[in-house]
Order: structure tokens, then sequence, then C-alpha cells
């Protein structure tokens, strides 16, 4: 590797140198059937060995292993042969040839999928709505029935309580999010449960968010036709446009939010006080003033606000439940945190996330400590696309700064530190700027701040200060490389490092006060969520329909689109 402009120089240098999902805690509310004893007239040949039976019914064990019931394909094969197999060939929900009580319940959830933005089809609502009802003539017809119905209650047990997509093909990560409730575990809880549907109905979110969400939907497809005759061609505005300003737009605002005279273009108190309602509604800075994210909502018809409730239920499903009682929460597309104890909100706080081109990833960690005084290690694609192409126009341009270059030492005893001027940055491949370190000590000009919070994870992203405060100011806080700055660092080191045995004020002013990196290990860990929902509630229980910052509800529903998982075709 050569990047210096000089090797003699370089040696005299030298001389001088962060689940899967509990089924005993998200069913713990449900009430099982400690001893349920079969129902007469079934099928089954049951033997009795003491309290415990053993059911042979190999027909049905064999339908399973061809992995079809009549023309259906089974879902989780293996899951299902291992329940089936544990429980002797046992029908869940077949008696007497017909479907049980439980069955029907269950399958009113099935057809009412649609609500949680699912598809009725990919649980056999069509093949069970001809069967539901009827009397099976013989066992074939009793086995194929059991295995369709279960399939269903399978498929749709997973889906209502995990990802329905692969994390790889949404760019999610794989190790943070729920897959859905196992088969076989399923099914096991289902046979001891008194009320099999409550227990499915457990499954999915119990939120009010999510409920409302469900809520949501209903009413946009109720209002679809409607509303998507009513919307128009939009407005069509590019610039800023201020309370007392006058501009043709005004007559097309005022027509939108059905205010006054459509010939007065004079942008007034009673269009201001329309559009700062708007405003809030749309987690968009409520100052009146209307700029591109303003007009950009304004613009959103009735097929944008189906993908985006779509794919914020969705997301919502891929958090393992319960949620801690303590735990860091951001939500990335709000740009804002909230500190969760005892399952309330502590504090909350505005923080700037990545920008479009560099963003933040959503994903779940722990927080184990918190970093004073901290150096910054300049990432990769920051010295790529922001430092490199200065550098080579001025290899001094980073002095103000007070960024440190390290290279690797030649008879291999760590890294030194060498002058800018020293390395051919013109001449500079990618894997040469790897290796050389851009380091930042600690310092009132520190990209970092004076407090980093300790995340470890695989995507290098975490909280930190900031030495730049008037960004908090702007209403579109995408403005990182994609780690989260927190506009009230003080507070989340205390939060973290609370619970240390000894922690005050004082201890937190005195590490800061050192002026030299230290590291104090939280006694009691914290989670940390990093979410990507573009509709939450505000502080007074309001639906707020936020900015899709990254654009990725659109490919999130394109994605449930293509694998024939949702059944809207509006969309």
């Amino acid at each position: 590797m050569q990047i210096f402009k000089s090797r003699t120089r370089f040696s005299n240098l030298l001389l001088g140198s962060v689940s899967c999902l509990f089924l005993s805690t998200i069913f713990s509310p449900v009430v099982f059937a400690q001893d349920e004893a079969l129902e007469p007239g079934t099928s089954q040949k049951a033997v009795v060995s003491g309290s415990l039976h053993h059911i042979e019914n190999p027909a049905l064990l064999s339908a399973i292993k061809s992995g079809k019931a009549g023309t259906v394909r089974l879902a989780d094969k293996a899951g299902l042969l291992n329940f089936y197999e544990k429980n002797g060939g046992e029908f869940l929900w077949v008696k007497n040839g017909k479907f049980t009580k439980d069955a029907k319940e269950i399958f009113d959830l099935i057809r009412d999928s649609y609500s949680h933005g699912m598809n009725p089809e990919n649980y056999y609502r069509a093949q069970i709505s001809q069967i539901i009802d009827g009397k099976f003539d013989d066992d074939t017809h009793s086995i194929n029935a059991e295995l369709i119905f279960s399939s269903a209650v399978v498929r749709y047990g997973g889906d209502i309580s995990g990802m329905r997509v692969s994390p790889k093909a949404a760019e999610e990560d794989y190790n943070s999010w729920s897959k859905g409730v196992a088969a076989d575990s399923l099914l096991s809880v289902l046979e001891k449960s008194s009320d099999p549907a409550r227990v499915l109905e457990l499954l999915a979110p119990q939120d009010d968010v999510y409920q409302s969400l469900r809520k949501e939907l209903k009413k946009t497809l109720d209002q679809y036709a409607e509303d998507a005759k009513s919307r128009g061609v939009g407005i069509s505005y590019s610039g800023v446009l201020k309370p007392g300003q006058s501009h043709e737009v005004v007559a097309q605002l005022r027509k939108y939010f059905k205010i006054g005279d459509g010939n007065n273009l004079n942008y007034d108190t009673r269009l201001e006080e329309a559009v700062i309602e708007f405003q809030k509604l749309h987690g968009i800075g409520a100052d009146g003033i209307i700029g591109p994210r303003t007009i950009k909502s304004i613009n959103e018809g009735p097929k944008d606000r189906l993908v985006k409730i779509i794919a914020n239920l969705e997301r919502r499903r891929w958090v393992r439940r319960p949620l801690p009682s303590r735990y860091v929460e951001v939500n990335i597309p709000e740009m804002w945190l909230r500190a969760v104890d005892k399952n309330e909100t502590v504090f909350e706080m505005p923080v700037i996330v990545g920008r479009k081109k560099r963003q933040t990833m959503s994903f779940v960690d722990e927080i184990v400590g918190v970093r004073f005084n901290p150096s910054w290690y300049v990432p990769d694609t920051i010295k790529k696309e922001d430092y490199l192409p200065a550098l080579q126009k001025d290899p001094m341009a980073l002095s103000e700064k007070g960024i440190a270059f390290r290279v690797k030492a030649e008879d291999g005893s760590g890294m030194v530190e060498v002058p800018p001027e020293d390395i051919d940055w013109q001449n500079m491949t990618q894997a040469d700027l790897k290796s050389v370190q851009m380091v930042q000590g600690p310092g009132a000009a520190n990209a970092l701040g004076k407090i980093r919070v300790l995340m470890p994870n695989r995507y290098d992203i975490y909280l930190h200060d900031t030495n730049a405060p008037k960004l908090f100011k702007k209403d579109d806080r995408a403005q990182s490389s994609g780690c989260v700055r927190m506009s009230e660092p003080r507070r989340m080191a205390n939060f973290i490092l609370g619970r240390n045995k000894g922690w005050s004020e004082d201890r937190l002013d005195y590490y800061l006060g050192k002026e030299k990196t230290l590291e104090i290990t939280a006694e009691t860990k914290t989670p940390v969520y990093l979410f990507y929902y573009t509709i939450w509630k505000n502080n007074e229980g309001e639906i707020i329909f936020g900015p899709d910052i990254y654009g990725q509800d659109e490919k999130l529903v394109n994605l449930l689109k293509n694998n024939g998982q949702i059944d809207f075709p509006m969309i």
C-alpha cells in the first residue's frame, strides 16, 4: 500500500512516535383447560394409559406427510406433523363430522383479517366458507377439513404475530423483529385453551395505536370511492408562503380547506389557523408557513393514506411483545425520542436522524453504558463522500475540526499519527482510505458532543450529543449521517446510569468536567427500539399521519402486494 508522498518522511516519524416470542407471557391472559376430555363421537381410537391419551390416526398423519389436504397445500408441514404426532392425531376443529363452535369463532377472525391489513384468502377463506356449516360424510372429508383449518390457523397465527416479508427483501434487521409464533407451539396452546379464538386475538398488538389504525383502515376503505372522486388534481406549488403574503395558490388552499372567498388571494388569519391545525395532524412544524412538506401532505390522496395505514399495521406486528417496562424508543420519521419507565413515558425529546442518503436503520438493541467526552472515529462513508474530496483540494481542510490522521506502523506496533500533507490524497484508493483512521479527540468541536450512548450493533448507529444544537430548531431534522443526535443528552445519561449505585448529578458533572474519555457501564441494561412509524399519536391522543422521510411505506406495501398478502385493488 502506498498512501504517502514520501516513505522517508513516514519512516522518520516512526522513529519518533444486540427473540423470540415467549408463549407463556403472550398467552398468560387466556384461561387454559387443565384436563379437557375427548368429546364423544370422534372418529379417533383412543388408548388410555394412566392420565395420558394416545390416539391413533394414521390416515391423518399420512395426509400431513403428503403435504396436502385435498387440493390445498398445507402450511408448515413439519410443524403440523410434530403437533399431531404428539397428540396422537386427535382432531382440534372437527367433532362428530362437523366444525366445532371454536372453529367457527376463529373463522370469524379469519374473515375479518382484512381489518389488520391482511388478505383473508391467504387463510383459505373461500375453501372454508364452503364447508364451515356442512356435515362431513366420511373420515377422508373430516381429515381434509381438520388439516385445512389447522393450516389456516397456523398461517394466520404466524402472520398476525410477526413479519410476513423477508427481512432481506424489506432491508430490515433479521434479529430485531418477530418472525411469528411457531405452528406446533401455537396449536399446542390452542388445544389446551378453553377460548382459542381469544388466544389468536391476543397475538395481535393490543395497544391503543394499533387499534386506532384498524379503525382508520376501515374508515378509509368506507370512504375511498367518495374521497377519490373529490380529490381533484392536487396543488402545484414549490415555494414558501407565509401568513400575510398573497399568491395565486391561496385560491386552491381556500378550496381545499373550504374557507372563505376563492377570489381572495391573501393568506389571512383564518386560513393560517386551518393550515396550523393541518400541520399538527401531519407531524409538520405547526408554524403556518406553507412549504414543500405541507404541500406534499395536502396532495396525499386516499391511496397514499391506505398505503401508510397498511405499512404501519404491518410494522407494529413485528415488535416482540410484551414490551419491557423500561426502555428507550426513537421513532425515526417523527424524529422524536421517549424514555419509558414502569410503562410510563418519563421524558421525551426531539432528535436528529439520518438524512435520506444516510438513513438511520430501524432495529432493536441494548444500551450498556455511557461514554463521556468521546473521541469520534470518522465512519468510512463520511471519509469517502465528504472528507476525501475536500482533502484532495486541500490537505489541511479538516484542520479546524481537529481531525488527526493515523495509519498502521510499518513494524506492526500499532497506529501512528501522521500529518495530512504527507498523505497522497490524489491517488487514494478505497482500500487505502479505509486503512487511514480519522479521529477527532474530545472537546467542544467534537461531532459527538460530550456524551455518547453505548449500544454496540452491526450498523454502528448510536445515540449521542452534538456540537450543532441549532439543528434541533428545524422542522425537518433528518440531517445526520445515520446516528441519532439527542437534544437533551444529560437526561439520557441520567436515565441510563440512574440505577447505578451512588449515581447523582454531581457525579455526572464530575465525569464531564474531566475532559478525558471515560466509559461508565450501566448496572442495569436498557433495551432501545429504533422504530419506523409514519403514523403515531400525539400527547392529546390524536392520530398523526406523519412524513415517510425515507419512502419506505410504499416499498413495504408493494412487497406485500406482490406476495399476495394484501387484497386492496385500489393499491
